[in-house]
């Protein structure tokens, strides 16, 4: 069985890039200025963040609500560097987190799944 990396910092990069990357591929397929303007925001955006949030959150399964935020960030980022105001960028991490629920609904969802399928502690009396 392979052993699951060890490195806190992991999820947290991998979720921020995948969210600031997935942002910033549909802000320029679109043409749009900000990717939540694009209609495939919602229904290719949204569904491949949701695919990888399943797997980091599957992957690193404790406190998994951190791995949607740290994307959700991601997008925050990916909105001002599209052309957003900086100044609105406190806005944008609100925004982004009330537009990823669906990616925190799923970060819990596989980290169940995760806590269901791992072995039982050998550690116990």
């Amino acid at each position: 069985m392979m052993s699951k990396p060890d490195n806190n910092m992991l999820p947290y990069a991998l979720s921020f890039i995948a969210g600031l990357a997935i942002c910033l591929f549909i802000t320029v397929t679109s043409g749009r200025k900000e990717a939540w303007d694009a209609p495939a925001y919602f229904t290719v955006g949204i569904p491949m963040m949701c695919l990888v949030i399943f797997a980091i959150s599957y992957w690193f399964p404790q406190r998994a609500w951190r791995w949607a935020l740290s994307m959700a960030i991601g997008q925050s980022v990916a909105m001002v560097m599209g052309g957003g105001s900086a100044s609105l960028w406190p806005l944008a991490i609100i925004a982004m987190t009330v537009v990823s629920v669906p990616q925190f609904i799923v970060a819990m969802v596989a980290s169940g799944i995760a806590k269901k399928m791992a072995p039982p502690d050998e550690s116990g009396p």
